[in-house]
């Protein structure tokens, strides 16, 4: 797998700078072109479909409300995106084929965020989204891991840098971490150190992490394996823990998610790790 296009949705300007150029330098380390989405709601889709009970000029003054709050809360994150792109040598452009150096571009999109998300990222290789706040997935974050079908990033809110040398590989043998592996192959390729560390409860999980050590050497990826016991924490906390005695810099892993009447919930795994991590995760569902 190649990555050549990025999404990022933005939603808020908290971490404004820090959350642009991490994006645009995941951006460069990839050569790729990163779409920011900016979602914009038609203040009429948050009205009632009765139009009839809402007069014109009602309307006509609460769509200049709306504008004008989304114009004075965007401008200056836009100045910053702008004066990002200059500081690291990215050009703004739309996405062209077969460009060989990263662009960023940056896109008012109509429409509710996770809609926006769960479209634009079927045709993307990789959506970066900030670290949910409060641990919490994110609007962003489950439209991507449920709906686009492509991996994400998640990124801590006020990092900035993206270079990872030392990748840690959460396996336990299941589907998710699978598809996570294939997805990371052009990170895994690139770093000085994998480590594929396992729960000793999935040691014997077939395929095993020794099977995974001898696939990736078939790649050209030299790895190693770690088991380990988590005792009194959760295999999440242990996977985390286990990541920062390497000094980790990005664990990639499955996300897991079952469905309970007309609700998206995320398992142990996934929110631990969205809540408590203080490196980049690269997820895939």
């Amino acid at each position: 797998m190649t990555i050549k296009t990025i999404i990022m949705p933005f939603a808020s300007h908290a971490h404004a700078q820090e959350r642009l150029e991490g994006a645009l330098n995941v951006a460069r380390y990839f050569d790729a072109h990163l779409e920011v989405l900016h979602a914009q709601i038609n203040p009429r889709q948050l009205l009632p479909e009765e139009s009839q009970l809402i007069s014109d000029e009602f309307y006509k003054r609460i769509d200049q409300i709306v504008s004008d709050y989304v114009s004075e809360d965007f401008e200056s994150v836009r100045e910053t995106f702008d004066d990002t792109c200059a500081k690291l040598g990215i050009t703004q452009m739309p996405a062209t084929p077969k460009q060989s150096a990263s662009t960023a571009h940056w896109q008012d999109v109509p429409g509710f965020r996770g809609e926006v998300v769960a479209e634009k990222g079927k045709l993307a290789d990789l959506t970066v989204v900030p670290q949910p706040k409060r641990g919490k997935s994110s609007v962003s974050f489950e439209a991507a891991i449920l709906h686009s079908g492509k991996p994400v990033l998640v990124m801590p809110r006020t990092q900035a840098q993206f270079s990872p040398k030392h990748v840690v590989i959460a396996w336990n043998g299941d589907t998710q971490a699978v598809r996570a592996v294939a997805a990371a192959m052009p990170v895994l390729r690139r770093a000085n150190t994998v480590t594929i560390i396992t729960s000793e409860r999935s040691e014997s999980k077939r395929p095993t992490q020794t099977g995974l050590c001898d696939y990736l050497a078939l790649h050209d990826i030299e790895s190693h394996c770690v088991v380990f016991k988590s005792g009194r924490m959760r295999v999440p906390q242990a996977i985390l823990e286990t990541a920062k005695q390497h000094d980790a810099d990005l664990i990639v892993c499955g996300a897991y998610a079952h469905q309970r009447i007309h609700q998206q919930m995320f398992g142990d795994v996934t929110k631990t790790l969205l809540r408590k991590s203080t490196i980049p995760l690269l997820m895939i569902g």
